[in-house]
């Protein structure tokens, strides 16, 4: 269905990063859908690469997304038993478990899948830990770019490709608003997973002081690069309520979906305007003709 409103130019999605938060986003992108925002490009670091194939690929069918989350039931990215994490330190230096929950979505939806299927523009963020810097994968197999986006350092194994070894994107571009303009986006809706650092509990550990001081510094590169970008673009960014949640475990049950599914819908009409369009900060939604907010693509509650 065509939009009846008009359009500014080019829309992009892009989805941040963060581990099993990524079936709350699943639900961010359903309700963005509901509310008629269609992307013309999609960005994605991590597990929003994951949720970005899916939309790049079935743009569609943005429900059949959270479906293939409620499959994966319960989700352990990793368990801490002393004696299983020595032994595969022992196997495989480089990382302390095999990347098999990704691995086995990766066989499941995009298999021999390529960028140049999508029926979206579609990119994937990695860090190239051999030179440094960040890598935009935009042509060839989806499968490895997934892969090397999704490597979390020190966890997973680094992702071979042509001779140079990658790693997760977040290290690079958590939330990469940066590449979606120089894609030539004008409007951009983004969906960031990073807890803001004060919502958290004070850290008690050595690798809890590592993780709150890498929330602190993704969140603090997000909103600068944030900041910068509204000069030129339409940008809002979203970020979900994650109380309670951890990154590294989740229980995917019905009411916990269908609670962010609320979640979103309430926060979304806020961000996008009647016919889909990402609302500059501040500015006021505008009313359909008929006088209720929510456009002609928003769903039947």
């Amino acid at each position: 269905m065509a939009a009846h409103g008009p359009h500014r130019g080019k829309r992009a999605l892009v989805l941040g990063g963060g581990g099993t938060y990524g079936v709350v986003q699943a639900a961010y992108l359903l309700a963005a859908f509901e509310l008629g925002f269609r992307p013309d490009l999609v960005i994605g670091t991590s597990v929003g690469a994951l949720n970005g194939a899916w939309v790049a690929m079935y743009p569609d069918d943005p429900a059949g997304l959270l479906d293939v989350w409620r499959r994966l039931g319960s989700i352990r990215v990793l368990r801490w038993n002393p004696v299983h994490l020595a032994t595969r330190i022992a196997r495989s230096p480089r990382a302390l478990r095999d990347n098999d929950i990704v691995r086995g979505l990766i066989d499941a939806h995009v298999r021999d899948l390529r960028f140049e299927d999508a029926r979206l523009e579609f990119a994937v963020v990695a860090t190239n830990l051999t030179r440094g810097r960040k890598h935009l994968f935009r042509e060839g197999p989806l499968a490895p770019a997934i892969a090397a986006s999704t490597a979390i350092p020190g966890v997973f194994e680094p992702v071979a490709i042509d001779g140079d070894l990658y790693v997760d994107g977040c290290i690079t571009a958590s939330v990469d608003i940066a590449s979606a303009l120089a894609l030539g986006a004008t409007e951009v809706l983004a969906i960031d997973l990073t807890p803001p650092p004060g919502t958290v509990q004070p850290p008690r550990t050595a690798l809890g002081v590592l993780a709150q001081s890498f929330r602190i510094l993704t969140h603090a590169t997000t909103e600068a690069m944030e900041a910068i970008a509204q000069s030129s673009a339409a940008v809002r960014v979203v970020r979900p309520n994650l109380a309670g949640l951890s990154p590294w475990r989740l229980d995917v049950a019905e009411p916990l979906i269908q609670a962010h599914l609320a979640e979103a819908r309430s926060r979304l009409v806020q961000v996008l305007d009647p016919w889909g369009r990402v609302l500059v900060e501040g500015a006021p939604r505008e009313r359909d003709s008929g006088g209720e907010q929510g456009g002609p693509f928003r769903a039947a509650a």
